[in-house]
């Protein structure tokens, strides 16, 4: 009698193990993507179709832009404290420039900006970070931005023509200033990602545009 309960004893010690190391072993197989309780993601170790974000972007204010992926896609929130809104999202596996990432930061907004592939314009949203609506045209596209003034500069399209014009946007303010492209930035592709801002003040804009001859400026009267 003692010997059986010895036994069985003995037996369930063993299965008890078995099914704590098994356990065990399925966690070490799966990876937690989530940062900051955002909706909780997991992965397999042996998936390797996708990368993990394995950081969150910071913004002025506390802000925070999270990333997290499921079976079929990838998202970035907005968040402070809690998620304030899902920003964007695209299917599982697509590069991360395709998703968004933070063009600049100011203080009540940011550009989330989205990559297509070297020489594509960047499209841009700009971003009210308390309540994650955009306050652009859907087509608007980067050109520069000036985050210590709080001035960005952009297209309503990300192909230009010379009927199209660059905005100065002066977030503070809340205004406009609209600017024509230097004509002989048409003589060559990828317009918009061949400008930079030179100088900005209150009464002056100039911008530098890389052309095959090197780089020429443009001065505008603001």
């Amino acid at each position: 009698m003692n010997k059986a309960f010895l036994l069985l004893i003995l037996l369930t010690s063993f299965f008890s193990c078995s099914d704590v190391s098994k356990e065990k072993k399925n966690q070490e197989n799966y990876k937690d993507t989530s940062y900051y309780d955002t909706a909780k993601s997991f992965y397999s170790k042996s998936d390797t179709s996708v990368e993990t974000y394995n950081f969150d972007t910071i913004l002025k204010g506390g802000y925070i832009i999270s990333f997290s992926v499921d079976n079929s896609t990838e998202r970035l929130h907005l968040k402070k404290n809690k998620i304030i809104k899902e920003i964007a999202s695209c299917s599982r596996g697509l590069p991360y420039k395709n998703l968004g990432y933070k063009a600049a930061d100011f203080t009540d907004y940011f550009v989330l900006a989205h990559s297509f592939g070297s020489g594509n314009p960047n499209y841009i949203e700009l971003i009210k970070k308390d309540n994650g609506l955009n306050i652009l045209k859907d087509s608007a596209a980067w050109i520069a931005a000036d985050e210590e003034k709080e001035l960005l500069l952009y297209c309503e399209t990300g192909v230009p023509t010379p009927r199209n014009k660059m905005i100065l946007y002066d977030i503070n303010r809340k205004q406009k200033e609209y600017f024509d492209f230097p004509k002989k930035i048409f003589d060559e592709s990828m317009i918009l990602n061949r400008i930079q801002i030179d100088t900005i003040t209150d009464k002056l804009l100039i911008i530098g545009y890389e052309t095959q001859n090197g780089l020429l400026k443009e001065k505008y009267d603001r």
